[in-house]
């Protein structure tokens, strides 16, 4: 081959590496992965912070007690008095785990499935159980607020609300609870974290929404959206800290009822979201985050 042709073959190769980049890497069967492949490793961002989020379902012996054993455990006092008294009105609790978790709170997120009944040599059945326990991680950004599902789509739900004013009662169609988990730095280090009861309700509409750096809105069928800021629960955290919220033994009816009633996997009325503070970003990086958003 004359020298001209080699090095032109050269040139060529050098551009598909190029293009290609470092996805050769990541291969399965000798084929590598598209670039937008679901196996790839999510990229780490630089200014979120990440949380481990848990749905918990209350097991039985913390219902006969009024969950004295797992309360006594959780720091209510680091939430607003005036909060505490806001969510007791709509059948909610919440409070915060500091430290390292008590055995109640492990037992809580990692139980033991033993009424569950045993195969020949009395291992699988037990492993393969439902533990009435759902984890999700996410990475949240200052003003981003992530959304967690609390509920699934009811077609009608008559709901108690109550405020300083006195309960009343509002039906809502096609209902859905959620809980949004969000994030901001305070002044002189560390963050916020929040935890936001919503109802999504109603047939969903084209409407014009800003994207996440909210320079720009974009079309997307959404539905309609009643947030209760008085009710939202918010404490500084360190890392590892949790932010723990669930019902009443008497919410029937209420906001907590409708949030947090358990899903029937396994033994237990109500269930508990555990928001886990797992990793924040450098401070420099954070501050800037929250200065270059949009207010609204």
């Amino acid at each position: 081959m004359p020298p001209i042709a080699r090095y032109c073959r050269f040139l060529v190769l050098l551009v598909a590496l190029a293009a290609v980049g470092c996805s050769t890497l990541l291969s399965v069967n000798d084929k590598p992965l598209p670039v937008g492949s679901p196996l790839r490793t999510a990229g780490r961002s630089s200014d979120g912070v990440r949380f481990e989020v848990y749905w918990a379902t209350l097991p039985p012996d913390v219902e006969a007690d009024d969950q004295a054993s797992l309360w006594r455990f959780v720091q209510e006092e680091r939430l607003d008095e005036g909060l505490r008294a806001r969510l007791q009105r709509n059948g909610l609790r919440a409070g915060v785990v500091g430290g390292v978790p008590p055995q109640e709170i492990m037992r809580l997120l990692d139980p033991r499935p033993s009424d569950a009944p045993d195969d020949a040599d009395g291992t699988v059945s037990r492993l393969s159980a439902p533990t009435g326990v759902k984890k999700q991680e996410m990475t949240v950004r200052p003003g981003e607020p992530a959304q967690v599902n609390a509920s699934e789509v009811s077609p009608e739900a008559t709901l108690l609300l109550a405020d300083e004013r006195g309960p009343w009662g509002e039906t809502f169609q096609r209902v859905q609870a959620i809980y949004k988990v969000g994030v901001e730095p305070r002044r002189g280090g560390g963050h916020l974290i929040s935890v936001a009861p919503e109802l999504h309700h109603g047939e969903a509409r084209m409407r014009w929404v800003a994207d996440g750096a909210g320079a720009i809105t974009r079309p997307k069928a959404t539905r309609e959206e009643r947030a209760f800021p008085d009710l939202r629960i918010e404490a500084p955290l360190m890392v590892g800290e949790m932010l723990l919220v669930t019902s009443l033994s008497d919410s029937q009816s209420r906001l907590g009822d409708f949030f947090h009633r358990a899903d029937g996997e396994v033994s237990g009325a109500r269930k508990a979201i555990l928001v886990r503070l797992v990793q924040t970003p450098p401070e420099a990086d954070f501050a800037a985050a929250a200065a270059d958003r949009l207010d609204f």
